[in-house]
């Protein structure tokens, strides 16, 4: 028996030196080896597991890893690998209860800290998720994949400086980590570092010369500088590599003065699931934004308006900066978003009564709106990733009641209907949109040029409309 193990364990020894340099085939033929020896070799499973979850097949990694813990429960490395095998067939909660185990049988196990940052960070639970990677950072100083994720988590509670240094560090440790280049290239274009962050784009397509989201991440720093011609370019190899990019074709369609009709699905819901954690503050300190005090505003001032609404609904409601202007007005408030990074910021303000995950669009054409109707609609700024309005208007005014109100703001267009604008974003013309309130069955009570924001401390020129029901 002893010579027995001792064949088994130099046979396992040279199993894990095959797997550890990349030959996974002969790992994979020395763990089965050991296996058929011994079918309740705990070590031998779990690795069997590892090579087969290395190879894409978690299922049967799952099967083999739960095996090994069967057989030992008590290797911390057995359910770290397990919550990674859960973490791939998507089944997060499990995952998470699998490192937290990991954890309690090795708290300084780095591989699970990091594993159950990322999957606390998946749930938007950030701090929890900053903590984990700090701990992990802490148990292994060289752990550049924690420090990565680190920068994250960092840059969406909108530590920027400090999520640029955890970039930075992660790139001491590993300078060709792509993606790491990548993200503090992200992180530095979000503090209009932008010179900075090209050399950081440039960087990773160097490592990655296929690195689509790089190419892509270039060309809106590269558009942002005014280097449209460059832009394209790297917006343009983006697709040759992946044609499925809805959002970069609007970029180019931007850049060459091509009007669409709606900005992507996709393009919206990731340009604000990004943006959630630090919305509020970016709107009101950075780009001046007062949109929803001047909607407010504006409804205080019809001079025959109602003092109260009891059903109304928030179009494009975001992290809730409208529905804080007008509860003290509303009975209740639902609100309607793309982006579920959105709706969970505007959960957690306690200011609705139902939030609803759809675009525009599909919302009034679904089963959620009130049959009796909402007694005033509210929207700032969602149609600046909307340029056709049409059937929007008149799904509006079929959710309203016969004397509710409709308020919302656009970005300034001066002739035409609508028009995609190189920012990416749409333009609507006074004429267009009075067109569509006589078409759709309404009246303008308020027409007021505002500013919309400040970008690159330019004033970017708006309209705020009231609209009233014409019955």
């Amino acid at each position: 028996m002893k010579d027995l193990a001792s064949l088994l364990e130099a046979l396992l020894q040279e199993s894990l030196a095959a797997h550890q340099s990349g030959n996974l085939e002969t790992a994979e033929e020395g763990y089965r080896k050991i296996l058929d020896v011994n079918p309740d070799h705990a070590t031998a499973n779990h690795l069997l597991g590892v090579v087969a979850f290395q190879a894409g097949m978690a299922e049967e990694s799952l099967k083999l890893i739960a095996k090994a813990i069967a057989i030992d429960p008590g290797k911390a490395i057995f359910h770290c690998n397990l919550g990674n095998t859960l973490q791939a067939l998507g089944r997060a909660n499990e995952a998470i209860a699998s490192h937290q185990k990991a954890l309690s049988l090795s708290p300084e196990l780095s591989q699970s800290h990091n594993s159950l940052g990322y999957l606390l960070q998946l749930q938007g639970r950030l701090q929890e998720s900053l903590a984990c990677f700090d701990k992990a950072v802490a148990a292994n100083p060289a752990y550049a994949e924690a420090y990565s994720n680190r920068g994250i988590v960092l840059r969406k509670l909108g530590a920027d400086e400090d999520a640029a240094e955890s970039f930075r560090n992660a790139l001491e440790i590993n300078p060709d980590y792509a993606e790491a280049h990548n993200n503090l290239g992200n992180t530095l274009r979000g503090m209009e570092k932008l010179e900075d962050a090209v050399a950081s784009y440039n960087r990773a397509i160097a490592i990655k010369p296929d690195f689509v989201e790089a190419h892509c991440n270039l060309g809106h720093a590269l558009k942002k500088l005014g280097q449209t011609e460059d832009a394209l370019v790297r917006y343009r190899h983006a697709l040759k590599v992946n044609p499925g990019l809805e959002d970069v074709r609007h970029h180019i369609a931007s850049i060459c003065g091509e009007t669409t009709d709606i900005a992507p699905e996709k393009y919206v819901r990731g340009l604000f699931d990004d943006y959630a954690g630090r919305f509020d503050e970016h709107l009101t300190n950075e780009l001046g934004y007062k949109i929803p005090t001047l909607m407010r505003e504006a409804v205080d001032a019809l001079a025959d308006g109602p003092d109260s609404f009891a059903q109304v609904l928030d179009l494009g409601c975001g992290t809730g900066m409208v529905a804080e202007n007008f509860r003290d007005l509303a009975g209740e408030i639902d609100g309607v978003d793309l982006s579920p990074k959105m709706l969970e910021q505007a959960g957690t303000k306690g200011l609705y009564a139902n939030l609803y995950l759809s675009d525009v669009q599909a919302f009034f054409e679904g089963p959620d709106v009130r049959p009796t109707g909402y007694d005033l609609i509210l929207s700032a700024d969602t149609f600046i990733y909307i340029g056709k309005l049409d059937g929007i208007f008149s799904a509006i005014r079929r959710a309203l009641t016969d004397d509710g109100l409709f308020v919302f703001s656009v970005e300034y267009l001066e002739d035409g209907d609508f028009k995609l604008l190189p920012s990416s974003r749409y333009s609507q013309s006074e004429a267009y949109i009075e067109k569509l309130a006589e078409g759709s069955g309404f009246s303008v009570a308020c027409k007021t040029p505002v500013v919309i924001r400040i970008e690159n401390d330019v004033p970017i020129s708006g309209r705020l409309f009231v609209l009233r029901v014409s019955v």
